[in-house]
Order: structure tokens, then C-alpha cells, then sequence
């Protein structure tokens, strides 16, 4: 389950500007990358070295897939593949804490009524 959360709180830092109903929005900038890249390394380096190891593996694979999502996924499976559940639990720890929500169907709702 947390290789889920933190699959899905990265997919959705790295393709942060959509927007309501899965619309695109204007793409990132250069130095908005840079600034959410500079965010994301801050708070890994409040991490153990296994855990930021793990988390520049997965920065670094989301710049290299860059607009391939299934790749990115891909990547991240295979990078989490290979740590402990207390490295997966201290990546968790970073996200925020509406990123923990991304990926489960919520904002689908039966109508009442």
C-alpha cells in the first residue's frame, strides 16, 4: 500500500499542472522545474542516505521520462522495488498531504437521489 501512496504523490508532483477533470494546464516552466526540483531535494535531505538515494533515483527518472507517465510509473515501481519499507515509509513522510490521496477514485460520487 505505501508503494502505491508514494507512487502516486510522485506521479503527481511530476505532473502537477493538471487541473479539474484531468485538463491540462500551461506546462511547467524552467525554473518552476528547477524550484520543485529544489523543494523535493530540501526535503529529502531530511532523510537517511538509503532514503534520499532512493528519492534522487526517482527525481532523476521522472526528469529522464519527462511526458511519458507509464514510464515514469515504471520507473518509480522498479526504484521502490529495491528498498525497505522504512525507506518507502520516510519518502511517504515528505509528500504532501494531499498527494497521499492521488490515485484512489475519489471526486467520483453516485448521484443522490
Amino acid at each position: 500500500m505505501h508503494t502505491v501512496l508514494i507512487l502516486s504523490a510522485l506521479f503527481l508532483c511530476a505532473s502537477a499542472h493538471r487541473g479539474p477533470c484531468g485538463s491540462t494546464l500551461a506546462p511547467l516552466t524552467d525554473a518552476q522545474k528547477a524550484e520543485m526540483k529544489a523543494q523535493a531535494q530540501a526535503k529529502l535531505a531530511t532523510l537517511s542516505s538509503e532514503a534520499q538515494t532512493a528519492g534522487n533515483s526517482i527525481l532523476a527518472a521522472i526528469e529522464a521520462n519527462e511526458g511519458n507517465h507509464e514510464a515514469v510509473r515504471t520507473a518509480i515501481e522498479s526504484i521502490l522495488s529495491g528498498v525497505s519499507d522504512s525507506v518507502k515509509e520516510e519518502l511517504a513522510s515528505i509528500l504532501p498531504a494531499g498527494g497521499k490521496h492521488f490515485g484512489r477514485h475519489h471526486g467520483h460520487t453516485t448521484p443522490s437521489a
